[in-house]
């Protein structure tokens, strides 16, 4: 068997993990968008609600007419703080036509995960509206906006990126623990194209299988890949949560590594990986492109 050939084996089986841990959105309508950090993951964003009315001052314009100091400026109290129980950072969102399917994903001080509108995402707060480059949230009578970094130069309007793009975050992960070491290792491998990242996944699977499925948190079986408790945050920002099986890449079943293996050339050709997913007793589709 060639090197070549060998080669093509294994990157059969990375083909299938990185759909199965990479995709960012539940149809083809939807839109993921992090932003910053070239692209991996946003830095803290600060939160800023809506521009509030300052208070109103004493009328003293008989008084100051007179100007017998001379005239003085009135100070506007600075209204841009906001009044959040825990630090919340919005490191993703997938925009739907309906709003009631969105998801923002959220990390704060003791929990990261998906959400939608109307659901708590920390105690005393509740996430009211998902846009293209921020949400917003509501605490107590005050409602804030939670941005990414930077979003305020972006055009609030549809951004698709490409598959590359979407697949950018989990290709480094297990490079590094942290998120900052997670965005060191990605500009250090600077992939360009989808086959840059496909490569990249190639070269971790011939070096060790088993190491990859294990960072990545997958375990096979019979009924396909299950997502262990133990995972990845990749898996996270992909939309799957812990106990989620993997049922069928592009209508092929999976689960056994060897015979998935064969399906590489398959998913790699048609540019696109669609993944049926089975929670808590229901089917959900996911897709993306890999071109």
């Amino acid at each position: 068997m060639t090197r070549f050939d060998h080669a093509a084996k294994w990157l059969r089986l990375g083909v299938i993990l990185t759909a199965v841990s990479s995709v960012a959105a539940a149809g083809a309508e939807a839109t993921w968008r992090v932003l910053g950090h070239d692209r991996v993951i946003p830095p803290i964003a600060k939160l800023r609600p809506p521009a509030q009315e300052p208070e109103a001052l004493p009328d003293l314009a008989p008084a100051l007419a007179l100007a017998p100091f001379g005239a003085a400026e009135v100070a506007v109290a600075d209204a841009q703080t906001a009044a959040i129980p825990q630090t919340l950072i919005l490191l993703g969102v997938i925009v739907r036509d309906d709003p009631t399917r969105s998801l923002a994903l959220l990390r704060s001080d003791t929990t990261e995960g998906n959400y939608r509108i109307g659901d708590e995402v920390v105690p005393g707060t509740m996430l009211t509206s998902i846009s293209q480059n921020h949400v917003t949230v509501l605490t107590k009578d005050t409602e804030s906006r939670l941005y990414f970094a930077g979003a305020d130069l972006v055009a609030d309007g549809p951004q698709v990126p490409t598959g590359a793009e979407r697949l950018l975050a989990l290709m480094t992960s297990g490079q590094g623990s942290s998120i900052s070491e997670q965005v060191d290792a990605a500009a250090r491998a600077q992939p360009v194209t989808t086959q840059d990242y496909i490569d990249m996944w190639r070269d971790r699977i011939i070096a060790n299988p088993a190491e990859v499925l294990d960072t990545i948190g997958l375990v096979p079986g019979e009924k396909g890949y299950t997502i262990a408790e133990k995972h990845d945050v990749g898996v996270n920002r992909a939309g799957l949560r812990a106990g989620d099986i993997v049922t069928s890449v592009n209508g092929e079943s999976v689960g056994n590594v060897d015979q998935d293996r064969e399906l590489y050339d398959v998913i790699a050709a048609s540019g696109l990986a669609r993944i049926e997913v089975e929670r808590n007793g229901r089917t959900i589709v996911m897709s993306f492109p890999l071109q």
